[in-house]
Formats: C-alpha cells, structure tokens, sequence
C-alpha cells in the first residue's frame, strides 16, 4: 500500500517559537490517521503545511506525490483534496443551496445540494441562510463543502470543535463511510473518544513533536496501565482463586490490579462476595483508555490549557 502523504522533519519557525519541531510520519491510502493532542500542541500548523496554507521553514512535506509549498503542484493537488478547517468564512446571506452550488462551481461540478445536504444532516435546510444557521451546523456545512467533489484524500482539523451530540454522530458516521471506501483522512483533535473511533493510527502531539505513534489499541496496551477492580464490602476478603488474578491491595475498599479481562475478575469478585454473604457497598471497574495512555504519555491531562 502505497503513501499518500509523506512529511519528513517538518519545522514550523514563528521567531523564536518552534510551533512544528521535527515532525515526521506517513500516511497509507485508504487509511484514517489522527493527531492527537492538546490545543497549542502543533496540530493545526502540520496540517496547514499538508495542504498549503502555510509554508514550512524546513522539512518536505508531499501529498499524493506532490508538493503543497509549490504553486504548479499545489494547484494539481486542490482538486483531489478536501479540508474543513476549525473555522470557514462562509457568505452570511447566502443560503445551504447556494453556498454549495458556489462551490460545485469553484470545481467544475455538477451540484449535488439535496445529497449533500442530507448527508450531513442539513435535509430540509436548503434555503437557510448561513447567518440563521448554529456553529455545529455551520461546521456540518463546511464538511459538505469539503466532500463534495469526491476527493481522494480529506483533511479535517477539530472537525466536532463546537458540535453537539447529533452533529458528532453525524460527522463520525460519514468518516466512517469514507473510510469504508478507501479515502485517505487526516484528522486532528484534542477528543480522546474521537481518535480512539475513527483512527486507525494515532501520534501523541506534544510541543511540536511527536511523542508516540501506534494504533489507539496498542497505545493503551502499551502505555495505559492495568485494569482495576474495586469493591467496599464488609464481610469480603479475597479467596487464593481471586489471589491468583493479580495484585490485591487493601485499605479503605479492596483493589485487584489485573492484567487480565477485567469484567472476568469483577464477576469472579461479585461471585465469592455474594457465597461469603458479604455486604457490598461499593463495586468498580476500570479498563484502560486511551486518555490513560496520552496521560502516561504526555504527563498532561488532554484538557489542560496550552
């Protein structure tokens, strides 16, 4: 499987801030890969290198073969890429319609406004001006923009930023279907349950550089610790069977740290709690996440400020 996009030792220079130092990474065609991290943390300027909007101080960046910081190639690139940005200036009086009719023209395209529209669930808002329209649907707008010339590879950066629970479904389940499909998508977020969904490959953005890169599965195996079971019960104590499951501490409440299948343990512990007629006051499981794994990782939560 080839690459569609390349970027080797990007660095992007502002004075003395080195807001991209280094970054490096590769992504497959046919593949969804996101970026990680904190707001601040350099996501947003490697993607504007990918796509032109921003030149790099040094490194190489291609994108389908081609080089985003030349204008010859960059304009053979526009055509086969899509990007919906954290913010899109949009026409306050025009209408859904109109605006994507405005840009099926931009592209030499048929206008395909009622499929788009429900697409990203728009149906029944054609004629509403973009000024009566909230920031959730304006972004859900943005991503019908970016799709509808069918490109061979989208670039989405904090593409739920402001969404609500709907537009979030929405914009997950249309990711999924490009990537069903074998589009190429570049995502950035600061949302944990959003890069753990969609990506197939994660890198921990830190300061500018890349600090981990593997699958969301593999980053927690790898870095989000052990799973818990907790129980506060009077009348409990651990039998040698639930001895062997792993490591048991005891203070205020019981606390089994397992390597192995949590939810196996949590019923072997309600098991024996309930043979020994225990009384149980509290019960608690905790599998790794990926926040676990960024946390461990970047020694910040991903919420932070910065």
């Amino acid at each position: 499987m080839s690459d569609a996009i390349v970027v080797e030792r990007l660095v992007k220079r502002y004075g003395e801030l080195d807001a991209v130092a280094g970054i490096s990474f590769s992504v497959p065609r046919g593949t969804v890969f996101g970026l990680l991290g904190r707001n601040g943390a350099g996501k947003t300027t490697t993607l504007e290198c990918c796509i032109g909007l921003n030149r790099p101080t040094s490194g190489r960046v291609r994108v389908l073969g081609l080089d985003p910081t030349a204008p010859r190639d960059l304009a053979r690139l526009r055509p086969r890429i899509g990007v919906q940005l954290q913010a899109t200036s949009l026409p306050e009086k025009a209408s859904v319609r109109e605006v994507l009719e405005l840009y099926a023209a931009y592209y030499g395209i048929a206008p395909r406004s009622a499929e788009m529209a429900a697409r990203v669930g728009l149906d029944g808002k054609l004629e509403r001006q973009v000024a009566q329209m909230s920031g959730g649907e304006q972004q859900r707008l943005a991503l019908a923009l970016a799709l509808q010339h069918d490109p061979e590879v989208l670039f989405l950066d904090e593409p739920t930023a402001g969404m609500d629970a709907f537009g979030r479904r929405i914009l997950w389940g249309e990711v999924e279907r490009l990537r069903d499909a074998g589009k190429t998508i570049v995502l950035t977020t600061h949302y944990i349950e959003e890069a753990q969904r969609l990506a197939g490959c994660v890198c921990v953005v830190q300061r500018g550089t890349i600090v981990a890169e593997d699958t969301p599965a593999e980053l927690v195996a790898k870095h989000g610790g052990e799973a818990t079971v907790t129980i506060v019960a009077d009348g409990f104590e651990p039998d040698a069977a639930l001895r062997a499951l792993g490591r048991w501490t005891n203070g205020a409440e019981w606390k089994l740290t397992t390597h192995g299948e949590p939810g196996l343990a949590l019923a072997a512990v309600v098991t024996h709690a309930n043979a020994a007629g225990a009384t149980i006051h509290s019960l608690d499981m905790h599998r790794p996440t990926l926040e676990d794994a960024f946390i461990a990782i970047t020694g910040e939560k991903i919420g932070e400020a910065g």
